[in-house]
């Protein structure tokens, strides 16, 4: 009896290996399909967005993405042929060029970088251009199939500065009931005990704020302080749709740069906490 519980163990092992083995994430390895190359940024859900500050009509601005050889460096070299999905909206030679349509990944090397030069000049920061860059063919290796396209994002802004420490003025503060509706409101508002909040540029016209409650969540809640961004796009704020409290409660941001400096800003989550502040900077 022990006898047969152990091949009958035996056997529930050998068929989990087996399992684990034909399955693995796409995009990476799989001993019987060789070798293949994939975009580095490829299959994200929101595409890849870079931001290019527009100071001339006649600017041109050089970017790269990372195109992997996912299997050991090979002795001879891998040449990969990209094409522009029908899908994009991007329109070369108005809003990008492509130096090359090919990559080559050198013998003996893993990574190789492929340039795209981005016409920022032609583009209204009005416009948003998408490329869609798919994988087509590939010599001395396959295709990643969930791998093989890119979807880079253009987007034009002006120039940005909204880096520094602002004091917070509320217009208007309410507090939420748990369903999304208003517990207490208040009006010309200023939280003393978390008045002030520090805004750190991440990328080009991407600002983290180090409390997106703007001082509500410490200053009435005694709770910590959620961590948020926002982007700048000539004068437009819009906060990013990963924001989230340590809760898991999405923030909705929005707002303007106004003309003396300041920042007006109306936010909200789904608790029913929100409403909207002027940000002042704080001179040095």
């Amino acid at each position: 009896m022990k006898l047969n519980k152990l091949y009958s163990l035996m056997a529930v092992l050998l068929t989990m290996f087996a399992t684990t083995a034909c399955f693995d994430e796409p995009g990476t390895t799989i001993l019987w399909d060789g070798v293949q190359v994939e975009w580095q940024n490829a299959n994200l859900p929101n595409g890849v967005t870079r931001n290019f500050v527009r100071t001339s009509s006649t600017q041109v601005d050089v970017t790269e993405f990372q195109v992997n050889l996912v299997a050991a460096a090979q002795s001879s070299p891998i040449t990969i042929t990209v094409a522009a999905d029908p899908a994009s909206t991007a329109i070369e030679g108005v809003h990008y060029e492509l130096p090359s349509s090919t990559i080559t990944i050198p013998a003996g090397q893993n990574v190789v970088n492929f340039p795209i030069r981005v016409l920022t000049g032609n583009i209204d920061p009005s416009e948003t251009p998408d490329l869609l860059l798919t994988m087509t063919t590939a010599t001395g290796a396959t295709i990643a199939e969930n791998y093989k396209t890119l979807d880079f994002r253009i987007r034009v802004i002006c120039p940005s500065d909204l880096a520094g420490t602002y004091t917070v003025f509320w217009e208007r503060l309410q507090t939420g009931d748990g369903s999304g509706g208003a517990a207490q409101t208040a009006t010309n508002f200023v939280i003393n005990a978390a008045n002030e909040v520090t805004v750190t540029q991440v990328a080009t016209g991407v600002y983290q704020v180090n409390d997106m409650s703007f001082g509500m969540y410490p200053g009435i809640y005694s709770d910590s302080r959620p961590v948020g961004r926002f982007s700048d796009t000539c004068d437009v704020i819009d906060g990013a749709s990963t924001n989230v409290d340590r809760y898991g409660d999405p923030f909705t941001i929005e707002g303007v740069v106004n003309s003396d400096d300041t920042i007006t800003i109306t936010w909200s989550n789904t608790w029913g906490d929100g409403g909207t502040v002027v940000l002042t900077l704080v001179e040095d």
